[in-house]
């Protein structure tokens, strides 16, 4: 550890595909301290590009260092570059990683979220890997890993594949991104004692925000038995092989490890940064008002996204929605500064229309309008596997207050929304649910419904 590098150049891919040095970062503090920060410089020639822009609200361009302060674990840019949870786990396990240096430039470089790129001083990337990413027939291959690695019972060659398989997505759940048709994609899957199905779950919530108007990423569920899934999603920072540049709500709000801010910080976010707020901010609205119908309380500051446009930051593609069968017992997102945070009600969100640039009647058409579009929900989620059992066990939450409420909003607007788009398979089946002796080809499972378009 003596010859250990501290220092590195922070490329970035700006939005016209071209890649530039924006500046280097540091480590500071004793190296033999995990409890070590970043200092960042933008480089002079990045100060000057047009082209140019602040990576994130807390790194305003300026000639002098950039330090994190208290109440924020390090620079917004660079945490979200940074290893998730899972990741850390499996890079500290694998590597001598310690410090926040160390796990920023861990990270697979050709699977790390966003734009931002490192480099050491010969001008390698760091995070380089022999190997190149899995593919997603290797997939029963990093979930045997996985459940090894959580049991602590892993070999040296599935340590590798899981640090291989790497991410800087958020979150803890177990993931691995892997190569399906050409692109990048990212699988989650659940933990070996999770037995309600997460992923069927998260995959159910898609279909409903993509049936309510909402930006959806692309997605497929693969099966591997009768209670648990792997959920694929399209990389929504990818076109082709281009990066595209990402950060978090927690890094776009500049929001504190430990402070408490609503959806309405958002959405005064979006007017200031979005190159469209008025779309966004709406957007938004009618994402919160899924959330509020399904019961997700997964929907911290980190499960919100932005993506980088030559002109601003657009709101990504929804992502991480988890129904959750007592959200009045989970601690959630508020809508407005001060509200509730368990058992959140859908009028309080209506009651909120103006932090989102929208009238009264606009806003109780939308939550009205995605209510409409979710009534089938059960006939989805039994679709992608879920029990007729488990999905009546949901019906109080799903089916419940909010629902109503939403059903009985009037209005004199229609609201404009995106046609839904069109998905056909909504699961895959590895084999035969896993049974060994099968051909193990990814194979179409029958559906409730050919698509779901409404």
């Amino acid at each position: 550890m003596a010859d250990q590098l501290t220092t590195a150049a922070v490329h970035l891919v700006l939005p016209d595909g071209e890649e530039v040095q924006a500046g280097t970062v540091a480590s500071e503090g004793a190296i033999s301290s995990a409890a070590t920060s970043l200092v960042f410089r933008y480089a002079d020639g990045y100060l000057t590009d047009p082209r140019g822009y602040d990576l994130s609200p807390d790194m305003p361009r300026t000639g002098g260092p950039i330090r994190t302060w208290s109440g924020r674990e390090t620079l917004g840019a660079l945490g979200d570059s940074m290893p998730d949870t899972w990741g850390k786990r499996i890079i500290r396990a694998g590597t001598q990683a310690r410090t926040t240096f160390d796990f920023l430039t861990h990270v697979n470089d050709v699977t790390r979220q966003g734009a931002l790129r490192f480099c050491d001083n010969r001008g390698a990337y760091l995070g380089a890997r022999n190997h190149p990413v899995a593919e997603v027939h290797d997939l029963e291959r990093i979930v045997a890993a996985a459940r090894a690695f959580e049991e602590g019972q892993e070999t040296d060659e599935e340590l590798r594949i899981l640090i291989e398989a790497g991410t800087s997505a958020g979150g803890a759940r177990p993931k691995a991104t892997v190569i399906n048709n050409g692109e990048l994609w990212m699988a989650k899957f659940a933990r070996e004692t999770e037995f309600h199905d997460p992923m069927a779950w998260e995959a159910a919530a898609l279909a409903l925000a993509n049936a309510a108007g909402i930006d959806t990423p692309e997605f497929e569920l693969v099966r591997l038995s009768e209670s648990q899934s792997i959920l694929l999603s399209r990389r929504f920072d990818r076109d082709e092989n281009r990066r595209i540049g990402y950060i978090s709500a927690h890094s776009l709000t500049t929001k504190g490890d430990n402070q408490t801010l609503s959806y309405s910080d958002i959405s005064d976010t979006l007017a200031q940064h979005s190159p469209t707020p008025w779309q966004d901010q709406a957007e938004l609205f009618r994402r919160i008002a899924l959330s509020l119908l399904i019961g997700n309380v997964d929907d911290h500051f980190r499960n919100h996204g932005f993506l980088r446009r030559h002109d601003g930051w657009k709101l990504s593609p929804v992502f991480d929605l988890e129904p959750n069968r007592r959200p009045e017992q989970v601690e959630a997102t508020p809508i407005v500064e001060g509200g509730e945070q368990y058992g959140r009600d859908i009028r309080e969100l209506r009651d909120a229309h103006d932090a989102f640039r929208l009238s009264r009647d606009e806003a109780s058409s939308i939550a009205r309008d995605v209510a409409e579009r979710t009534t089938d929900w059960m006939q989805i989620a039994i679709g992608y596997g879920i029990s007729p059992e488990a999905a009546e066990a949901s019906k109080r939450v799903i089916d419940g207050p909010n629902r109503e409420r939403a059903l009985a909003m009037t209005s004199n607007h229609s609201p404009a929304t995106k046609s839904p788009k069109a998905r056909n398979s909504p699961q895959k089946r590895r084999g035969e649910l896993g049974i060994p002796g099968n051909s193990g080809q990814w194979a179409p499972t029958t559906s409730t419904r050919d698509s779901f378009t409404e």
